[in-house]
Protein backbone atom coordinates (compact mmCIF):
# COMPACT_ATOMS: atom_id res chain seq x y z
CA UNK A 1 0.00 0.00 0.00
CA UNK A 2 3.16 2.49 0.69
CA UNK A 3 4.36 1.75 -2.35
CA UNK A 4 1.16 2.41 -4.18
CA UNK A 5 0.92 5.61 -2.26
CA UNK A 6 4.29 6.34 -3.29
CA UNK A 7 3.98 6.15 -7.41
CA UNK A 8 0.50 7.76 -6.80
CA UNK A 9 2.62 10.64 -5.53
CA UNK A 10 5.22 10.62 -8.01
CA UNK A 11 2.73 10.45 -10.87
CA UNK A 12 0.86 13.01 -9.39
CA UNK A 13 4.37 15.31 -8.92
CA UNK A 14 5.13 14.75 -12.75
CA UNK A 15 1.80 15.86 -13.78
CA UNK A 16 1.60 19.12 -11.90
CA UNK A 17 5.41 19.78 -13.68
CA UNK A 18 3.99 19.08 -16.84
CA UNK A 19 1.10 21.50 -16.28
CA UNK A 20 3.29 23.77 -15.32
CA UNK A 21 5.96 23.48 -18.13
CA UNK A 22 2.72 24.08 -20.49
CA UNK A 23 1.45 27.36 -18.99
CA UNK A 24 4.94 28.67 -19.54
CA UNK A 25 4.58 28.74 -23.27
CA UNK A 26 0.83 29.79 -23.62
CA UNK A 27 0.10 30.27 -27.71
CA UNK A 28 -0.35 33.62 -29.22
CA UNK A 29 -3.53 35.46 -29.20
CA UNK A 30 -3.78 35.01 -33.06
CA UNK A 31 -3.47 30.92 -33.03
CA UNK A 32 -5.76 31.29 -30.42
CA UNK A 33 -8.10 33.15 -31.42
CA UNK A 34 -8.09 32.48 -35.28
CA UNK A 35 -11.03 31.19 -36.75
CA UNK A 36 -11.01 30.30 -40.90
CA UNK A 37 -15.00 29.83 -40.77
CA UNK A 38 -15.93 33.30 -38.66
CA UNK A 39 -13.67 35.48 -40.88
CA UNK A 40 -15.05 34.42 -43.76
CA UNK A 41 -18.69 35.13 -42.41
CA UNK A 42 -17.62 38.01 -41.68
CA UNK A 43 -16.42 38.52 -45.62
CA UNK A 44 -20.20 38.25 -46.20
CA UNK A 45 -18.98 36.66 -49.39
CA UNK A 46 -22.70 36.68 -51.33
CA UNK A 47 -21.78 33.92 -53.48
CA UNK A 48 -20.81 31.28 -50.61
CA UNK A 49 -23.13 29.38 -49.05
CA UNK A 50 -21.50 27.32 -46.28
CA UNK A 51 -22.32 23.53 -46.26
CA UNK A 52 -20.15 21.40 -43.76
CA UNK A 53 -16.64 22.73 -41.65
CA UNK A 54 -15.06 21.19 -38.94
CA UNK A 55 -11.46 22.10 -37.33
CA UNK A 56 -9.12 20.10 -34.84
CA UNK A 57 -6.21 20.89 -32.81
CA UNK A 58 -3.04 19.05 -31.28
CA UNK A 59 -0.07 20.31 -28.47
CA UNK A 60 3.01 18.20 -28.04
CA UNK A 61 4.60 19.14 -24.96
CA UNK A 62 8.60 18.75 -24.68
CA UNK A 63 11.64 20.80 -24.74
CA UNK A 64 9.33 23.44 -27.38
CA UNK A 65 5.86 23.34 -26.97
CA UNK A 66 5.01 22.53 -30.68
CA UNK A 67 1.10 23.71 -31.81
CA UNK A 68 -0.99 22.69 -34.75
CA UNK A 69 -5.01 23.92 -36.09
CA UNK A 70 -6.57 22.72 -38.66
CA UNK A 71 -9.80 24.20 -40.57
CA UNK A 72 -11.69 22.23 -42.91
CA UNK A 73 -14.62 24.00 -45.19
CA UNK A 74 -17.01 23.35 -47.79
CA UNK A 75 -19.03 26.14 -49.11
CA UNK A 76 -21.54 25.88 -52.02
CA UNK A 77 -21.09 28.32 -55.00
CA UNK A 78 -24.16 30.62 -55.63
CA UNK A 79 -23.71 31.50 -59.23
CA UNK A 80 -27.27 31.90 -60.50
CA UNK A 81 -27.54 35.31 -61.20
CA UNK A 82 -24.33 34.20 -64.35
CA UNK A 83 -21.59 35.46 -62.28
CA UNK A 84 -19.06 33.13 -62.11
CA UNK A 85 -17.14 33.10 -58.66
CA UNK A 86 -13.80 34.65 -58.56
CA UNK A 87 -11.66 32.86 -56.38
CA UNK A 88 -8.65 34.82 -56.95
CA UNK A 89 -10.07 37.39 -55.66
CA UNK A 90 -11.86 35.69 -52.99
CA UNK A 91 -8.35 34.43 -51.60
CA UNK A 92 -6.68 37.89 -52.35
CA UNK A 93 -9.43 39.69 -49.94
CA UNK A 94 -9.10 36.95 -47.58
CA UNK A 95 -5.26 37.25 -47.33
CA UNK A 96 -5.60 40.92 -46.64
CA UNK A 97 -8.18 40.31 -43.71
CA UNK A 98 -5.51 37.31 -42.61
CA UNK A 99 -2.57 40.20 -43.06
CA UNK A 100 -5.45 42.45 -40.38
CA UNK A 101 -5.92 40.01 -37.97
CA UNK A 102 -1.84 39.32 -38.22
CA UNK A 103 -1.02 42.82 -37.47
CA UNK A 104 -4.11 43.06 -34.76
CA UNK A 105 -2.34 40.37 -32.97
CA UNK A 106 0.51 41.70 -32.35
CA UNK A 107 3.09 39.96 -33.95
CA UNK A 108 5.67 40.14 -36.32
CA UNK A 109 5.55 39.15 -40.05
CA UNK A 110 8.13 36.80 -40.69
CA UNK A 111 7.16 35.96 -44.32
CA UNK A 112 4.32 36.08 -46.80
CA UNK A 113 4.02 34.17 -50.36
CA UNK A 114 0.92 33.16 -52.35
CA UNK A 115 -0.04 31.52 -56.04
CA UNK A 116 -3.77 31.19 -57.23
CA UNK A 117 -4.76 29.07 -55.13
CA UNK A 118 -3.13 29.64 -52.18
CA UNK A 119 -1.43 31.92 -49.48
CA UNK A 120 0.79 31.43 -46.20
CA UNK A 121 2.17 33.85 -43.17
CA UNK A 122 5.30 33.33 -40.95
CA UNK A 123 5.10 35.04 -38.03
CA UNK A 124 6.68 35.35 -34.35
CA UNK A 125 6.39 37.08 -31.20
CA UNK A 126 9.15 36.55 -28.32
CA UNK A 127 9.83 32.85 -28.26
CA UNK A 128 7.32 32.07 -30.81
CA UNK A 129 6.99 31.04 -34.03
CA UNK A 130 3.99 30.19 -36.35
CA UNK A 131 2.84 29.76 -39.75
CA UNK A 132 -0.34 30.08 -41.06
CA UNK A 133 -1.21 28.39 -44.59
CA UNK A 134 -4.50 28.81 -46.60
CA UNK A 135 -5.49 26.82 -49.71
CA UNK A 136 -8.71 26.99 -51.73
CA UNK A 137 -10.01 25.55 -54.62
CA UNK A 138 -13.24 24.92 -56.52
CA UNK A 139 -14.61 21.05 -56.03
CA UNK A 140 -16.99 19.22 -58.23
CA UNK A 141 -18.44 22.29 -60.09
CA UNK A 142 -20.27 23.84 -57.80
CA UNK A 143 -18.14 23.86 -54.56
CA UNK A 144 -15.65 25.84 -53.06
CA UNK A 145 -13.63 24.11 -50.26
CA UNK A 146 -10.79 25.92 -47.85
CA UNK A 147 -8.18 24.04 -45.56
CA UNK A 148 -5.91 25.85 -43.28
CA UNK A 149 -3.27 24.86 -41.05
CA UNK A 150 -2.00 26.85 -38.34
CA UNK A 151 1.39 25.66 -37.02
CA UNK A 152 3.11 27.26 -33.69
CA UNK A 153 6.22 26.79 -31.52
CA UNK A 154 6.58 28.06 -28.27
CA UNK A 155 9.90 28.62 -26.05
CA UNK A 156 12.52 28.80 -28.98
CA UNK A 157 14.54 31.79 -29.61
CA UNK A 158 12.65 33.66 -32.51
CA UNK A 159 15.49 35.72 -33.82
CA UNK A 160 17.42 31.95 -35.25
Amino acid sequence: MKHFLFNLVVVGFALFLCSCRHSENPETVLFRDFNLGATVEKMNVAQLRPQTGGSGASTAIGETTERRRGFDLEYLLDESNGERFDEIGFLNELKAKLAEKIANAGVRTDGAGSTNDNFYYNYSKDKKKGSIEVIGTRVEGNKYKLWCVMRESAGIDSAK
